[in-house]
């Protein structure tokens, strides 16, 4: 074989190929998108295996039999998905509210985890993760309908109906994942977005937080405070399994009841069957056997209870004001502060259908949802805009004096450096010693920059991040421009190589020796225009000789 035929050979080999997973490769074909909807709603199936592995060990510590295994884990998943249920011929819908969130959480960093694994995710893949999560999850809820269905003569619990069941699965679906999609593209979408949307958004985000914040410090608080009541309900477990579980029932309704708070703290009501409750007056009536149920109050508030409202405006006021620099114009400001009421608004109505329900014979749990809304929205609306548009002036009047004060320093700053780069020994006027006299500058004034704003650090930074700012400074050394003597009128434009390196020496003096170089120009002020008439480049001196200007 030839060299030839080798070579030939050798350029014939393909490159070996690069087999790329599958969540990374090109997004533009359809098999791409499925398997990003597949990798999406992994969680559905790794948490139904999870929940079939606890019943699983459940039954086998309890010494019961496993007939029962499919359907319990039927209604686990039912529960997970906040379906409501019936017991027997008893409605059961006030359900808990933590493993929803809990769920809802896993669905949204799986989400996001997948999106960051495809190259130039778009609309077409943050779609199909989310319709995979929520197909997913309808699938194994009308397999848990037909599993319930199937065992109902043995089992009493099944679904109330199942588009309940098929609607409340894919609402779960649809906000775990579609948060997920908003983590992984909020960056882009705060090009599009405006800036007071954007605002309101984080804005009502915090007054939600806060509100919810609150409500949860109040209800341990009351733990604490109602202890004996919550040790004889804990006491009705009799043994730890009992006791365990009545532990994990509250800490289940936990959020529910912090929900149902947060209501309260805008001067809402919330109710328990027969029983309700707000800042105002409270009603008696019969409450379940569980730990959580001691927390709520069975006599006439006090006065002081009256301050949660009290607390709800201080917390709306600041952080209003905190997030005032955000904004530029009065009318961006108010606009974002009543969208982040109109938010806490929602909120507050949907709380008694997300966190609400029918509690058997104990009657409706939920919120007065219209009058805590209302009171919601009036309340941070305008407690908020007044305070984010007060904030707004204070900080728009300290930005125009702070901008007042740096304009006149860098107008100081400039008049310093062209007398800096004046002849030394020669002031503005054409005077002798008037160097000296343009070093002299009002340095309090410049050094009490900002001294009328809050924030002096503002100006500062904006001085020295200012690229075009000519800012003379006196320990510098002076450049070769400012140290060299200008050209006197009738010198050449070009002096010989021998006489530049003769006199580049001023040029490099430092700092320390200015004054020497102004002594030397008060000794001789006529050599340069000496020298000028004797380097006329046309043989000629000067008709008209004028000393240095």
């Amino acid at each position: 074989m030839g060299m030839s035929d080798r070579l030939s050979t050798v350029v014939s080999v393909s490159p070996p190929r690069v087999i790329r997973p599958a969540a990374r490769r090109s997004p533009a074909g359809a098999r791409s998108l499925l398997w990003t909807a597949a990798a999406a709603a992994l969680p559905v199936i790794v948490t139904v295996l999870v929940l079939a592995a606890l019943t699983l060990a459940g039954l086998v510590f309890t010494s019961d039999g496993f007939d029962s295994l499919f359907a319990v884990v039927a209604v686990e998943w039912l529960v997970l998905n906040r379906v409501p249920l019936v017991v027997d011929t008893i409605e059961l819908g006030f359900l808990p509210l933590l493993p929803p969130v809990l769920y809802a959480a896993v669905l949204a960093r799986q989400t996001r985890a997948v999106l960051a694994d495809v190259e130039q995710p778009g609309a077409r893949e943050a779609g199909a993760a989310v319709a995979g999560v929520t197909v997913a999850g309808l699938l194994l809820t009308g397999l848990a309908t037909l599993l319930v269905g199937s065992a109902a003569s043995d089992f009493a619990v099944r679904e109330s109906s199942l588009p309940s069941a098929l609607l409340w699965t894919a609402a779960v679906a649809i906000v775990g994942a579609g948060l997920g999609v908003w983590l992984y593209f909020r960056r882009d979408l705060r090009e599009v977005v405006p800036l007071w949307v954007r605002g309101g958004i984080h804005l009502g985000a915090a007054f939600v937080a806060a509100t919810w914040a609150v409500a949860t410090l109040l209800v341990l608080v009351g733990l604490v405070a109602a202890w004996e009541p919550v040790a004889t309900a804990l006491g009705i477990g009799k043994d730890l399994v009992g006791t365990a579980a009545l532990t994990a029932i509250s800490a289940a309704y936990l959020p529910n009841v912090v929900i149902g708070g947060a209501s309260l703290l805008v001067g809402g009501e919330a109710h328990l069957g027969e029983a309700s409750y707000s800042v105002f007056a409270v009603s008696r009536g019969p409450m379940p056997e569980v730990p959580l149920a001691a927390v709520l109050p069975t006599t006439t508030p006090h006065w002081a209870v009256q301050g949660l409202l009290l607390v709800t405006v201080v917390l709306a006021a600041a952080l209003a004001r905190s997030v005032a620099h955000w904004f530029r114009t009065t009318g961006d400001a108010v606009k974002a502060a009543w969208l982040a009421a109109a938010i806490v608004a929602l909120v507050i109505a949907l709380s008694p259908v997300v966190a609400g329900g029918e509690l058997g014979v104990l009657g409706t749990v939920g919120t007065g949802s219209l009058i805590a809304a209302g009171m919601g929205l009036v309340l941070f609306g305008i407690i908020g805009s007044a305070t984010i548009a007060l904030s707004l002036a204070g900080l728009t009047r300290r930005r125009e004096r702070a901008e007042s004060e740096l304009e006149r320093r860098r107008r100081r700053a400039g008049t310093m450096t062209d007398d800096v780069t004046a002849p030394a020994g020669v002031d503005a006027d054409g005077r002798p010693g008037g160097y000296d006299d343009a070093r002299k500058v009002d340095d309090d004034e410049i050094d009490h920059l900002g001294a009328d704003t809050d924030h002096p650090e503002d100006a500062s930074a904006d001085l020295d991040g200012a690229p075009d700012a000519d800012t003379a400074v006196d320990a510098d050394p002076p450049s070769g421009a400012a140290a060299e003597d200008p050209p006197v009128a009738g010198e050449p434009a070009e002096e010989p190589a021998e006489d530049a390196a003769e006199e580049s020496g001023p040029a490099e003096r430092p700092a320390g020796d200015t004054e020497e170089v102004a002594g030397d120009a008060r000794e001789a002020p006529e050599e340069p225009a000496e020298e000028a008439a004797e380097d006329d480049s046309a043989g000629l001196p000067d008709e008209n000789p004028r000393p240095a200007d």
